[in-house]
């Protein structure tokens, strides 16, 4: 989905280096081009630089938990990028992950980022989330708030699911305290993205369907989905999203005279930062359920799948064995809810040894959240 933006992108960023042989970070990050996609070159950069480093940062001879250490090692890496140069090859195939990273993170945030920092690892200490979502620039209330959720926390230790809990509870207390106007201006990444690859200003309706999904907003789904059906409106401007908010959110939850909400200063929000112990922090979070929208019958998986996507599957995820291929279908077939789904495709990128960045793992994560979020189809 979506391809026709990701290459029209691409296309457009290739057109600023033609003949080029080198490019530099610090250029790509002075372009006019989505905020995501620098994101990206920033963390593609720093991957580079520790993978160079590595027997020397990297190494057990220090000790990677030491916040002093992962502070100096963090200054010096920011040092080095500012004199980084791309290949052109190396640009290109990371303009091409850079476009479809980007897509992913606009329209599905709290999910791009809980897979990125965590990278199919089931914990991470507070300092390596702070280190990985300080890259983050698009939609920066949620590395700000976050930030004062962890100063707070009272383990140094994070496992996935809580992560993936607390970006809820962000999205649930801006949804609350902030107001329309400020809603808006938090959506703007995704109308950017749209306008940068089709240079209009109105967004396809299931690109805002796939946002609000993301954020557990199946009563703004449902609404956007009727105007899409039911009145023909494939696309939707930033004024057509304005009435569909205030139509759905209660006015009494919002406040309607707030200041702006702007990059520089994320809107105030009451977190309430849970009491956890160190030895079982699940138990003292709130469990929210992260699963399919409320009514929807969930579709087989078998009839989503056509026999390329299937043989590429088996090939490129499953090692060749078709067996273990279908028992996996018929086990995610038996899962009602994303959450539980999304916890089986990584046990499956962990046991075969898959890229969960790759190609094929991104497209195989793809088919199996359509089951769940059928507006991505």
């Amino acid at each position: 989905m979506f391809e026709k933006e990701v290459e029209n992108i691409k296309q457009k960023v290739l057109s600023k280096v033609s003949g080029r042989d080198r490019i530099s970070l610090n250029e790509i990050i002075a372009w006019d081009i989505p905020q995501a996609m620098k994101d990206y070159f920033n963390i593609f950069a720093e991957r580079i630089l520790s993978e160079e480093l590595l027997n020397v940062l990297y190494s057990k001879r220090f000790d990677q938990n030491n916040s002093d250490f992962i502070s100096a090692r963090k200054t010096l890496i920011n040092t080095l990028k500012n004199a980084l140069l791309f290949t052109y090859s190396e640009f290109e195939d990371a303009l091409d992950k850079a476009s479809k990273f980007a897509l992913n993170f606009v329209l599905r945030p709290e999910w791009t980022l809980a897979k990125v920092i965590f990278k199919n690892e089931p914990v991470k200490t507070i300092e390596q989330i702070n280190e990985t979502i300080s890259n983050f620039n698009e939609y920066s209330y949620y590395k700000n708030l976050m930030v004062k959720i962890l100063e707070k926390y009272q383990s140094n230790e994070i496992k996935f699911e809580i992560f993936q809990r607390m970006l809820r509870k962000i999205d649930e207390e801006v949804v609350k305290n902030v107001s329309i106007k400020e809603l808006l201006s938090i959506v703007e990444p995704v109308f950017d993205f749209f306008k940068f690859a089709n240079d209009s200003v109105s967004v396809p309706a299931e690109a805002l369907m796939i946002y609000y999904s993301d954020k557990g907003l199946e009563n703004i789904v449902k609404e956007i989905e009727l105007e899409k059906d039911l009145h023909r409106r494939q696309k939707l401007t930033p004024a057509d999203l304005e009435i569909i908010l205030k139509r759905v959110l209660k006015p009494a939850s919002l406040k309607e005279e707030a200041p702006a909400y702007t990059e520089e200063q994320s809107p105030e929000v009451r977190i309430e930062t849970p009491e956890v112990q160190p030895k079982e922090p699940v138990e003292e979070i709130e469990t929210i359920e992260i699963g399919s929208a409320p009514g929807i019958k969930l579709l087989d998986l078998n009839s989503l799948l056509d026999e390329k996507r299937k043989e590429k599957f088996v090939k490129k995820i499953f090692k060749r064995d078709e067996r273990r291929f279908y028992e996996a279908i018929n086990k995610l077939n038996s899962i009602n809810n994303w959450k539980e789904a999304s916890a089986f495709i990584d046990s499956i990128f962990i046991e075969h040894e898959i890229d969960p960045y790759s190609d094929e793992a991104v497209e195989f994560t793809d088919f199996v959240y359509r089951r769940y979020f059928p507006a991505m189809r």
